[in-house]
């Protein structure tokens, strides 16, 4: 038997099939007053009540397709919490009538695809006023994906670090460095933190935050850089950490579940650079913070092309090291507030950098040739330095951005 549209597929009838109204109280004295702001103010349209409640006083509004009814109470208490929220056409424009009536307005914390505020009408009834935007994330000039799709990118970042797992734990590069303790400077953990590292690679950034916090969750997309991370910790005593395999792209873990998520070093490997962002913002609590360092590419074109193409003959696993600018974009896409930005340098001893990758010899010799041979202008931002036609090392930016939900 086909199921009927009031039945479900589990034979419980669909009794509620959505909003015909809402209503809001004023005091009975009110009325005048209460019939200029949602009339007048808000330019709600009103609409006839029924001759049978005529007489209680009172307003019916029509709100899109649905009606805001103003009721009045002789023993009136103003909702402080429960609300109802419109959705308005222009938010700027409500909010410049609610100040010229002396409406008070309040924001919170914004979420993904609204712009909103609150204020209170005349009696301290609070109200919600929401405009959907079109989030339309910064487009990179190139992707990075030359063609691959998201699976077969994620199966080469799980081969190539596999393999270099060891090397990431004992990488100085990622141990140390100030970039770290800056870090802890911008999360700021507290001891009752449940933290979230992402793609932790060797693990030197879970490491770095738990003793501060209750839990550290350290996750990546590879078991066996997960493993090596995990022998790392275990090694150094500290109990407060647990290891889950996870898609950066799509976290195991439910809503609003951390106070602090970092993510160090990694994201130029994500397929998509959007979905995983998203699902960072999606797992931090309301006033969560959120701290991203990673390489980032020069906004001059050429100089991207540059850094972007030696990352990937070094490491085909790379997708992309995205600007400054492309990295603001897809964070607020995401409803985060982005609170500080820095851009840091690191210098790269060349021979460490390709050896942690175990590039083939004649390819590392071919990309060595490359940058020697790069136009000045580019050697000179990256500061490539060589001797007896030696390549010794070279220097790139990295980001520190933090953001909160």
């Amino acid at each position: 038997m086909a199921e009927t549209q009031a039945e479900t597929s589990t034979g419980i009838m669909r009794l509620v099939e959505g909003f015909d109204h809402v209503q809001v109280t004023a005091p009975r004295d009110g009325e005048e007053q209460a019939k200029a702001f949602y009339g007048g103010v808000l330019g709600l349209e009103e609409v006839a009540k029924p001759a049978v409640l005529q007489g209680r006083g009172g307003a019916w509004y029509r709100c899109g397709a649905q009606q805001v009814h103003l009721g009045l109470e002789d023993d009136f208490t103003p909702q402080r919490k429960a609300h109802p929220a419109f959705l308005v056409s222009d938010l700027d424009a409500l909010r410049e009538r609610l100040e010229a009536a002396g409406a008070p307005i309040t924001t919170d914390a914004q979420i993904p695809g609204y712009q909103r505020f609150y204020a209170h009408d005349p009696f301290g009834n609070r109200l919600e006023f929401m405009q959907r935007v079109q989030i339309q994330p910064i487009q990179p000039a190139d992707d990075g994906r030359d063609g691959r799709g998201d699976e077969q990118i994620k199966t080469q970042v799980r081969e190539q670090f596999g393999r270099a797992a060891a090397a990431y734990v004992a990488s100085p590069a990622h141990a140390t460095g100030d970039d770290l303790a800056r870090l802890l400077q911008l999360a700021q953990p507290q001891p009752a933190d449940h933290a979230l590292d992402i793609s932790t690679g060797g693990g030197h950034t879970a490491l770095a935050v738990a003793p501060h916090v209750a839990q550290v969750i350290a996750s990546d997309l590879t078991p066996r850089m997960l493993a090596a991370a995990r022998d790392f910790i275990t090694a150094k005593g500290q109990q407060n950490v647990s290891f889950v395999i996870a898609d950066a792209e799509h976290l195991p873990f439910l809503d609003a579940t951390f106070d602090l998520v970092t993510v160090r070093i990694a994201p130029h490997h994500y397929a998509n650079i959007q979905a995983a962002v998203n699902e960072m913002a999606r797992v931090l609590v309301p006033g969560g913070r959120l701290i991203v360092i990673d390489n980032i590419a020069p906004e001059d074109r050429e100089l991207d092309r540059a850094v972007n193409e030696w990352d990937k003959r070094r490491d085909p696993s790379h997708v992309r090291e995205y600007t400054a600018t492309e990295w603001q974009g897809f964070v607020r896409a995401a409803g985060l507030e982005v609170h500080e930005v820095e851009i840091q340098r690191k210098a790269h001893g060349y021979a460490a950098w390709v050896e942690r990758m175990q590039m083939p010899p004649a390819d590392r010799d071919r990309l060595t040739a490359d940058i020697l041979a790069a136009p000045q202008r580019v050697r000179d931002y990256f500061e490539v330095t060589e001797q007896d036609s030696q390549l010794l090392s070279w220097a790139a930016d990295y980001i520190i951005l933090r953001a909160t939900k």
